[in-house]
Parts: C-alpha cells; structure tokens; sequence
C-alpha cells in the first residue's frame, strides 16, 4: 500500500459551456477558503488572451507581509513547460533533433547511446528521479553541485529501457535543461530572458538567482502561518525553479497555443495523445473538455497553469500555503467558469493538543500481510507521519484520536489502547498495528 498522490478526476458527462462566468461566483468560493483561513495565493484567469479575473487571497492572515501585484511565486515543475518550449524551439531551427542521443551531451549516463532528446522530452527514458534522495527526499535543501547531482543520476540509473514505458522523470529534464546550456554556452537564466522573456515581455517571471526579492515564501500552519524551508533552487534550474506571478504564467501559455512562439504543429506535438506521450505538455481534463498544461509542486506551493483551446480560456494559481486538497480548488475554479453545480468544501476546525498529549500516537506501525510501514513521530509539538520510502507529512487533530492531511485527502485514526491505527484514504480503510 502506498499513500495515493490525487490528480484531477475526469468526469464523463456533458454540460454547457458558459461564455461568460460569474465573478462573483469565484470571489464567493475563495472567500469561502480564506474565510476560514485555509489558503494563502493568487488566481487569474484569462478569456481570448486578456485577463479577466485576477485576485490574491489569504494575505491578511500574515502580519507585516509586503507583497504587491509583481510578487512571484515559485511555479516548480510548470519549469519544465519552459525548458521543453526552449528544446523545441531548437529543434525547430534545426540545431537539434528529437532522436538526437543523449551520448552526444553526457556519455557517461546509463543507456546514454539509446536514449534520446524525445525520450528526456516525453519521461520514457527510463531514467530515475534525483530529487528524490535514497536516504533523505529532502536533501536538496542544501545547495548540491552539478556534478554531484549528474553523478547521482548515473548512480540511480534507468529502470526501464528508452521508449518501453513512461515514467515521470525529474532527472531527463535536469539533462535537458543543461543540454540547453551546452548548445547556447549560455546559463539557462540567460537562455530562458532572451529567447522567450524579452520578445513577450514578461518581466514577472524568473529563472533562479539569488538577487531576486520579491519572491513569495511558501508557508504551512500550526495554531498559525510560517514560513517553511523550502528547496535549494539553484539544484533545480530547468526543472523546477521559474518564479512568477499567475498573470504572466497566462500570458505564456496564451501566447504558445496562439502560436507566437511555436508552430501549431509544434505544439500539437507537444500534447499528450492516445497512442503517444506528451512533450512538455499533460492533460488535465474536466468532464469532456481537454486543459493542456503543467502542474509544479515546491516542498510548500501547489501551482497549475493550463489552457483549453476550444474556448480559449487559460488558468493558473499558485497556492503557496494551504490546508485543504488544492485538488479541490482547481475542480471548484473550473465548476464555476463552467457553470457546474458544485458544492463547497466543508473545513473541520483542528484541535490544538499538548505535546504529552501526542507521546501516545508516536511509533512504528505495519499493516497485517503489506510491508509497508508508517512511522509516526513528533518534533515541535507537531504530529507527523512517513510511509516507507516516502516523504513526512504533518497530521492535523480534528477530533479525539482523529488526525487528517487535507492535501492527500487521507485521515488517520488512532485506537491507542490497542495499539492500532486506521487509515483511511479514497474508500481503502487500512488497519495498522504498532510494533
């Protein structure tokens, strides 16, 4: 068993599209969320590539916070959309080719001489994922160089051989992003400004550096918001490093699918299909219509930035801090541009204990006939729980023995005079029994 990562639903009934959606309709449902203090981020929402919603919310829960309306965020892995665009920009120019080999960049990585820029591009290289470390998923906390990181990469190896299968693939597109830099001689900071920043004028969006201010912290809360440690972002450039604002995320990926800075025929390349995997674009669908984005996800902020072309309406957001699935916030946006009844979510309120309080929970517990363990453990007065060869993650009290992580959807119920555990997560229910 393994705690679930949710990803959008896809529902399979019609509806109609509404030309125009009800602005008050989307302030009603954010205010519901910041109301109830369980986010902090921006939306915007662009009709025909203009925008015609943009807010910020959760911002008054932070006092003395300075942030105006070209405070960036850290988009994560919607890099990626970014550094595909530049390869395909190269392909396009005939200074690279799809099945152009990895061997001609970095020899030295396992099946190098069969893997190809197509491959890095649509993750079936079979290559691992070095943000993951082996014996802490948190190690890029700290500035790594990249020979150590490429080192890495080679140490993991490949799972699978080149085109058998996908698999996502942080590593290909750690490869692509330097690729980027061998072909220009340039920092893909530099590559990133000039080749598609400068020509459309997107002063709010950012490849890492160190000068850079007026960036928003990602936060988590515990009686009250705080700052979390976030990544080491210089490990990840062309990855997941871009910073920038919701509204120049819409003006990019507007200005892709009108064409201004791709082909069509490139950017249909791009899209996921039936029989092939996609190339810098995924699909995120809702009820029958088709989005074409990316998500990126920080060790603190959840973002999305997608567009559907049929009626040329593009979204994103950046939830910087939160307490609730962001899941749910992306299905509750789209309900409302789209006219789709919907409910609003139900926020239980936590229950603050004390730190003997959590002595009772804390262990090592393994479920009957699965290998899979979760070790609870407490640090700061702070309930938390790992599963095996997964990252931690903090458990909230809503009732007597009841703790729940809103992001996964999942809830943990302690019985601890029998020195057990129920989890509950997506209709499994999973008894679990301490060591």
């Amino acid at each position: 068993m393994k705690i679930k990562v949710l990803l959008i639903s896809l529902f399979c009934y019609s509806f109609i599209f509404s030309q125009t959606f009800d602005r008050t309709k989307i302030d009603h449902f954010i205010n519901h969320i910041e109301d109830h203090n369980q986010g902090i981020g921006s939306i915007s929402i662009f009709k025909n590539g203009s925008e015609v919603y943009n807010r910020s919310f959760g911002k008054k829960q932070i006092p003395k916070l300075k942030v105006d309306a070209h405070t960036k965020y850290q988009i994560g892995s919607i890099t990626k959309l970014f550094t595909a665009t530049l390869i395909l920009q190269l392909i396009e120019k005939g200074q690279l080719r799809l099945d152009d080999k990895l061997s001609q960049f970095y020899p030295e990585i396992p099946n190098a001489y069969n893997i190809t820029i197509k491959h890095l591009l649509e993750h079936s290289s079979g290559l691992g994922d070095f943000v993951k470390g082996e014996t802490d998923p948190k190690w890029l906390v700290n500035k790594i160089n990249e020979e150590k990181i490429l080192k890495y990469i080679a140490v993991q190896g490949t799972t699978f051989e080149a085109g058998q299968k996908k698999q996502y693939s942080n590593s290909g597109y750690y490869l692509l992003a330097r690729i980027l830099e061998k072909k220009y001689k340039k920092s893909y900071r530099k590559i990133l400004s000039k080749q598609l920043l400068k020509p459309l004028e997107l002063t709010d969006i950012t490849s890492y550096s160190r000068c850079e201010k007026n960036t928003f912290h990602s936060y988590e809360y515990w009686t009250s918001w705080t700052k979390m440690n976030e990544l080491e972002f210089s490990n990840v450039v062309g990855v997941g490093d871009i910073a920038a604002t919701t509204s120049a995320m819409n003006t990019f990926i507007s200005n892709l699918f009108q064409y201004n800075i791709l082909k069509q025929e490139t950017v249909e390349l791009m899209k996921p299909k039936a029989d092939k995997n996609g190339k810098g674009l995924m699909q995120v669908p809702f009820y029958e219509k088709k989005f074409y984005g990316h998500g990126g996800t920080t060790l603190g902020t959840h973002s999305m930035l997608i567009h559907n072309a049929e009626d040329n309406i593009s979204i994103s957001y950046s939830i910087n801090g939160h307490r609730f699935n962001d899941n749910d916030f992306l299905i509750g946006i789209l309900s409302v541009v789209y006219n789709v009844k919907y409910n609003l979510p139900v926020f239980t309120k936590s229950l603050v204990l004390k730190s003997e309080d959590l002595e009772q929970y804390v262990g090592i517990y393994a479920a009957i006939d699965d290998p899979f363990i979760i070790t609870i453990f407490k640090e700061n007065n702070r309930l938390f729980a790992q599963g095996t060869d997964q990252p931690s993650f903090p458990l909230e009290a809503y009732k007597k023995h009841q703790f729940k992580f809103e992001e996964a959807r999942l809830k943990i119920h302690f019985i601890p005079e029998e020195k057990k555990l129920v989890l509950y997560q997506d209709g499994d229910v999973i008894n679990y029994l301490k060591n």
